[in-house]
Formats: C-alpha cells, structure tokens, sequence
C-alpha cells in the first residue's frame, strides 16, 4: 500500500464516542445520541443507517404492492411509499453532497431500486407503453452500472502539473462527477410525474436518454484526459529541468492544503525564486493553486525508485514540509536536499514535537520555546539542526499592549480548534462553544466566531458550528450588536484580521493563542486534556492566559480578567519573545526569508549515515528510555536516483 493512502484509512478507522457512552442512564435512552454511543459511531452516521434502510424497506414493498396489485386500490399504499423513497434517497444524496464526498458509483442499488419502482407505477398507469417505459428503465440502469467504470477511468485522469510554463494541463471536467450520479434520481423523479400524468412512454425514455449524456460527455472527458495525462507525466522531469526550481514545498496530506500551506506560500513567494509545490492527492490541486502562482506537480509514475524521481531535478536545493504525514518519508529518502521542517503553526499540541521531526535536516521553529519543547517531551535534536526564524505570519498583527478602559465595550473572538485524529489530541472546546458563547452575550460582548476549518468535516461539530452561528444571529437581531461568523469570520476575514478586530481571545490548545502574543491582548484557553495546574504543567502556554476548566468552573474568573484588570500582562509580553521570537509586525518575516535564502545559496548538506531514510520507513513514538528515534536508515549512495 501507497503511504500516500496511508490517511484515507486512518480516516475511515476513527470513529466519534457519543457523550451517551458516559452515563447508563443515558444509554438507556432511546435517543439517536444513545444509539450512537452503544454503537460507537457519530449521530449523523446512526441517521445515515435509519434512514437508508427505512428507504430499503419502503422502495421494495412500494414496487411488489404495485407490481402485484395493479386492480386492486392497495395500489395507492405503493405510490405513497415509492414517493417516500424519493424524498428519503434526495435527502441522502443532498447530505453528502453538503460534505463534499463524491457520489459517482454510490447508492447504486438505491437508485435501480427507486427505478424499478418508478418503472411499476408507469406501467399500472399505461401498462400499454410497457416497452417504451422498460427502455427508458433499461438504459437509466445501464448508466448506474457504468459509474464503476467511469469513476476508475476519472481516477487515471488526474492531472500531473499545472500552473508550469509550457507544460500542457489535463483539462478539467465540464461538470462535477456528482452530476452523473445524481441523472437518473432525476429521471426517476420526473418519470414517476410522468406516469402521474399518464405522458407516453416515449417521453419518459426521451427524459432519459437525454440524462444519459451526462455520463456519455463525462466518459468522452475521461477518456482523452488520461491519455493526456499519461503523456504528460512521461514529459514531466524534462519540463521541470527546463523551469529550474529551486526549492519544493511537500504535501503529503488530503485535507487542509487552504490553512496548512497557505499560511506559508506568500513567504515562499516573496523570495522572488523559483518553486514547485508537490501534492500527493490530485483533489488538492484546486485549493493549492487558489493559494499560489507557483506550479503545482502530482507523483504520477511509479517505479522502481518510487513516485517521486521523476520530480526531483537537478536544479532542487531544499524541500519544506509543512504537514506531519507519515508520506513525508518518501521525499526525505532524497539525501541531497536540505529538508526543512515548518509544521502549520506554533502551539503545545504533540504535533509540534514529534519524533518525526528528528529526520529533518533543519527544523524551523519561532522561538527558544520550540527549541526546549522538544528536549522537554523526551525528543533528541541535535542543536544545530534549530534554527529559530520567528513568525513570519504576525507581521499584520496590531500590537497593542496599552490596556482598554475598565467598562468599555468588548469584542471577543472565540476560535475553538478542532477535535483532532484520535481522542488524546482532541483540544476542541467546541461542544462548550454554546455556554461559553451565551457568557460573553450575557455580558454584553461583542462575538467573533471563528472555528477550525477542519471542524466542518465532521457532521456533529458542524451542527454545533452552526447552533453557535444561529445564536449570534438571534442576538444580532435582538441586541444589534455586529457580531461577526460565517464566511464573515471565516472567509472574508483570515485570522490576522480578526485578532486586529477583537479586544480579547477564547481559544484552545492551538496556533491562535501562541499567533495572538504578537497583539498584546489578552487570552483565555479552554483546558481539554487536563485540569488546574496539570494543565498549565504540560501546556507552557496556558501559564500566560486565562484558563477554563471543561466544567467551566472558572469561565465566570476568566471573563472577569478579559474584561477587567488582565493581571498577566506583563507576564504575556515577556513570554511573547520566548514563543515568536522579537521581530513582529512588518519586519517579522524577514528572519525566515534571511535563512531560506541563506540554504539556498550555501552548499549540500553533509550528510551522515544516521540521517537517511528508507521510504518504506516507519515512524515509530519516542523511545521510553532517552528520546526519540525517528526512521530506519539506508546509506546515501543507495537513497537517490537521481545523484
């Protein structure tokens, strides 16, 4: 297996406990959260499962009532329930469309089904267009049952570079996927309104042979644009010696390219040279070059010396990682670059000390507290591969230090971070959002409302996103007071902008709270993981803010600090060059930019036998007795191809 594939599995083995797993009272309860924690998935799955087999139930004995009783009135009991079907299959479909998943070669059997059962309720009304309507069934199913196909040939279609000079790009689709699978629920519904209005037969298989293009146009696409794509990437590694780039920036991850690289690339963009970006996942494409001018490269072809040879020039100095992906193995194997660790922000989260971290040749932090976390949790660097560059993404932060006066009005931003891969990094404050959000109304303050961009890929956190946001609203309406969430705090607004907007922080253990020293204002943080002083042993930073314990003890005591005298300021301006070092504002870049052009324009590293890497390595933990050790190792002779 790819360890590109590596997430999507990890992925789709974590599971969401229900707060039900919590009491047997609760678990004795008949609510959908009961059933979600006995089975030890989400809400949103368990409303999944209801629904879907209540439409399995209802399709079925819908078409047998109305195959088998066409004389008799029970007939209409089967037009009601296949009419049910429809709605409870659209509502399926709209519901993963709103969470992005692809519907290509899905609910197959729900939609021959609802054909079938659409095909019975046609006949009952014009059982004289029989062939006409079993046509029109035949070739809407026949297009269901080509998806497979389709899907495979959309995956090979994908594209190898884009955004590089001269180099031709795989086109896009003329429409999404989606759109192929969602034809014949169309055609499903407007055929059982058809046979409502006793149409001809014939009109319905018009109906369908004009859905029927979709997947028609879409298989024409596919085709030319895998043959496109398989000669682009044989063309690939001359393109690119032609472009000579200097430096890469991996991603090795399926999500989060939008916040995790694009907090880096206006950096990388103003050293004025030239880069590529390398992304794993084809789907990321989109988003990355949103961000970015500089060409984005797929691995493409596989072969004896992996998926990357082909992309790694001559001209290459240095790689940047800014994503702790367990794929980053195979970009590190190449011995002649300097590899670089960024990691997507600084905070206390384990991420920003792992043992993986020690396979870097140089690691990138923005203080001397990135420095001592790691030898504090156990993980051995050696000193010269720190190199402290400050923040560069505070330089439009406003910095005020200067109090506001007792009473005056507050604006607050609360910026929870997102529930994490597994249960022991989950900092999220979010399902507290609602109380700790009514606390600030009470006290009349404004709210920002900004959540992690990961929060709505989970359906649970989204409805509790969306309470929150409901809640603002209602507030605005009654109180008229601004407070600012959705795309307002999310889109038009990015982090920077909204610290310069807010007079105080809510957050939890991320990236925000350290990002929010450069301001000078002050911060309370949620305690998730721990409680009371544990909580401030293990996460330096909560040393500086105000902390909210998970009962919200102390929510009341924080407020009071935020809005009051906010005794730890001084404390926060001297832990503020601890964490990001002294250059802030405008000139905060300027450390990173000055090392990177630095590797650049210096020589190779030297190498030595301990800091090479197999790509089939395997990260392990820190070891028990005496620090981390990262990969297994392979001699530089044997690790790249392209020497």
């Amino acid at each position: 297996m790819g360890s590109c594939q590596y997430a999507e599995m990890s992925l789709a083995m974590r599971y969401t406990l229900s707060p039900a797993m919590d009491s047997k009272e609760s678990a004795r309860t008949t609510s959908i959260g009961a059933w979600a924690g006995f089975a030890g998935a989400t809400q949103s799955r368990v409303v999944d499962l209801l629904v879907s087999n209540l439409f399995n139930f209802s399709v079925v004995i819908g078409a047998i009532l109305m195959f088998a009783a066409i004389d008799s009135p029970i007939i209409w009991l089967g037009a009601v329930l296949t009419a049910a079907s429809m709605v409870m299959l659209g509502w399926l479909l709209r519901r993963d469309m709103s969470r992005g998943r692809a519907l290509l070669s899905t609910y197959q059997g729900q939609r021959i089904a609802l054909l079938v059962a659409v095909a019975a309720a046609y006949l009952a009304r014009r059982p004289d267009h029989a062939l006409w309507i079993w046509a029109a069934t035949g070739l809407a199913i026949l297009a269901i049952l080509s998806e497979r196909t389709l899907r495979l040939l959309l995956s090979k279609a994908t594209p190898v570079a884009v955004q590089l000079p001269g180099f031709p790009e795989v086109p896009r689709p003329p429409f999404k996927p989606s759109m192929v699978a969602i034809a014949p629920f169309a055609e499903a519904v407007l055929g059982g309104l058809f046979a409502a209005a006793e149409l001809p037969g014939w009109s319905y298989l018009v109906i369908v042979a004009l859905g029927t293009m979709s997947a028609v146009i879409m298989a024409a696409y596919a085709i030319r644009a895998v043959m496109i794509s398989r000669r682009s990437a044989i063309s690939i590694r001359k393109a690119l010696q032609q472009y000579q780039p200097e430096f890469a920036v991996y991603y090795a991850a399926r999500n989060g390219a939008r916040y995790q690289l694009g907090m880096w690339l206006p950096y990388f963009e103003r050293l004025n040279r030239r880069f590529i970006v390398i992304t794993c996942y084809p789907s990321t494409v989109p988003e990355i070059t949103e961000l970015t001018s500089a060409p984005v490269v797929i691995p493409k072809l596989k072969s004896a010396h992996g998926r990357l040879w082909h992309l790694v020039v001559d001209s290459l100095k240095a790689a940047f990682y800014v994503q702790n992906h367990q794929a980053n193995v195979d970009m590190l194997r190449f011995d002649r670059l300097t590899h670089i660790w960024l990691n997507h922000g600084d905070s206390d989260k384990a991420a920003n000390y792992s043992a993986r971290h020690a396979a870097f040749d140089k690691v990138f932090v923005s203080g001397q507290q990135g420095v001592e976390r790691y030898g504090a949790h156990g993980v051995r660097i050696r000193p010269e591969q720190f190199t402290i560059v400050g923040r560069p993404q505070v330089d439009r932060i406003l910095t005020l230090d200067e109090p506001l006066p007792a009473g005056a009005p507050r604006t607050v931003l609360y910026a929870p971070t997102w529930q994490g891969g597994k249960p022991n990094t989950n900092y999220s404050s979010l399902p507290l959002g609602g109380q700790i959000v009514d606390a600030l109304l009470d006290r009349g303050a404004t709210v920002i409302f900004r959540p992690h961009p990961q929060t709505y890929r989970d359906p649970q956190q989204t409805g509790i996103a969306r309470d929150i946001q409901r809640r603002l609203s209602a507030d605005s309406k009654s109180t008229g007071r601004q407070h600012v969430f959705g795309d307002a705090a999310e889109v038009d607004w990015d982090i920077p902008e909204c610290f310069n907007h807010c007079d105080a922080l809510i957050t939890d253990v991320s990236s925000v709270a350290s990002d929010f020293l450069a301001s000078g204002k002050p911060l309370a943080m949620v305690a998730i993981q721990q409680k009371g002083e544990a909580f401030r042993q293990a996460i330096p930073m909560a040393r500086v803010a105000y902390v909210i314990e998970r009962d919200l003890s102390t929510l009341s005591e924080a407020l009071d600090e935020l809005f009051g005298p906010d005794s730890l300021a001084e404390a926060r301006r001297t832990y503020r060059s601890y964490c990001l070092g002294d250059a802030l504002g405008p000139k905060a870049p300027l450390p990173f930019l000055r090392e990177v052009n630095t590797i650049l324009d210096g020589p190779p590293p030297q190498r030595r036998l301990t800091t090479h890497v197999k790509s089939t390595a395997r990260v392990t933990g820190s070891s028990p007795k005496g620090g981390a050790t990262a990969l297994q190792m392979k001699s530089p002779a044997a690790v790249d191809p392209a020497r």
